[in-house]
């Protein structure tokens, strides 16, 4: 029975991204988030994207934490595309094996992925008003509207 149940797990991993049921503790999970320095940038249906850029080792990272209702793993990586109406950035994930974390107390799951990014690419993103992000993972997506 527990072969079956390692199975079961495996492909309930799989499925899409499940909606998000926004609640107080939501509140709770942002300001912690804010407080190591990550602001919130874009929201949908599915979760949140917070996101800081930071210096790690002479090199530039942008740094995100998706929070959601999602388990999220893969050997991969991970892509995100930022859209405004006349251009677009898009970043690779740094490490190709991502996987969520569960908390238990906030019944969430956070994906903590870095992607590189180069001086140009940093300086544009932070002038550059972005409409959308998009999160692709293990051929799934999702949509964020940025805030």
């Amino acid at each position: 029975m527990g072969f079956f149940n390692k199975i079961d797990k495996v492909f309930s991993s799989s499925n899409s991204f499940q909606l998000l049921e926004r609640n107080e503790v939501d509140l709770h999970i942002e300001e912690n988030i804010k407080s190591v320095g990550i602001a919130k940038f874009a929201v949908s249906d599915y979760g949140d994207l917070f996101l800081s850029i930071n210096e790690l080792g002479g090199f530039l990272m942008l740094e995100t934490i998706l929070v959601s209702a999602t388990n999220v793993k893969t050997k991969k990586g991970s892509k995100l595309t930022f859209s405004a109406k006349d251009a677009s950035l898009k970043f690779d994930s740094d490490e190709d094996r991502i996987e969520s974390d569960f908390s238990s107390d906030a019944n969430r799951y956070s994906t903590k992925i870095d992607y590189n990014i180069s001086e140009e690419e940093a300086e544009v993103f932070k002038t550059k008003k972005y409409d959308s992000v998009l999160f692709e993972i293990n051929g799934q997506e999702i949509n964020f509207s940025v805030i």
